[in-house]
């Protein structure tokens, strides 16, 4: 009996310390969604043009996301192509650009961006107060205008450590675009795979 106390005062710590990690890590998630899949192979463009975020919507929450998200977009990108060097089928990724043959223009709209209740989401969590983001993309043909494809990306928390801030959703939007990117945008994705 005397070994299973020690064996249990050993584990328990292990125990909290894990419990306290993930509630300080938060529960959010995120995800993306192909609206309209590629009409032309996305391999046929060289250049990522990122371009000034909009949004549907007019609180100024929403507004000043917009205003925001493709500056913190275009930094996360460049961060992922500094760590995986050579894995992107763009040779640039930039925020304006002159030039229009074979550059893939981004334009972004928020579509919905609820701050939630940071007290719900401490007090109550499992989806109470909940913060959540959408922002709808749609990439074209810059020389033409042609839209390529459009997707929407979603982040979400639900509960975190003092109940986390709304700006882990939109961090979880920005880890969809990039979950996106090295699935359809790396080389050596099939091309039958990026078309999908």
């Amino acid at each position: 009996m005397t070994n299973s106390i020690i064996a249990l005062r050993s584990v328990v710590p292990s125990l909290l310390m894990a419990l306290i990690a993930l509630t300080i890590s938060g529960c959010g998630s995120s995800r993306y969604t192909v609206v309209e899949a590629p009409k032309q192979p996305v391999a046929n463009f060289e250049v990522l043009e990122i371009r000034d975020f909009s949004s549907a919507l007019t609180d100024k929450d929403s507004q000043d996301l917009a205003g925001r998200f493709a500056n913190q977009l275009h930094a996360a990108v460049l961060e992922d192509r500094k760590k995986n060097p050579g894995k992107s089928i763009f040779s640039e990724v930039v925020r304006a650009t002159d030039r229009s043959d074979q550059v893939l223009r981004l334009d972004g709209k928020v579509i919905s961006f609820e701050k939630g209740s940071r007290a719900k989401r401490y007090f109550l969590g499992f989806g109470a107060g909940k913060a959540f983001c959408t922002i709808q993309a749609t990439f074209a043909d810059k020389a033409t205008g042609a839209e390529v494809l459009k997707a929407n990306f979603d982040g979400e928390l639900s509960m975190s450590f003092f109940g986390g801030s709304a700006e882990e959703a939109v961090d979880s939007v920005v880890k969809a675009f990039i979950d996106y990117f090295r699935d359809y945008f790396e080389k050596g994705v099939p091309p039958a795979e990026a078309a999908r």
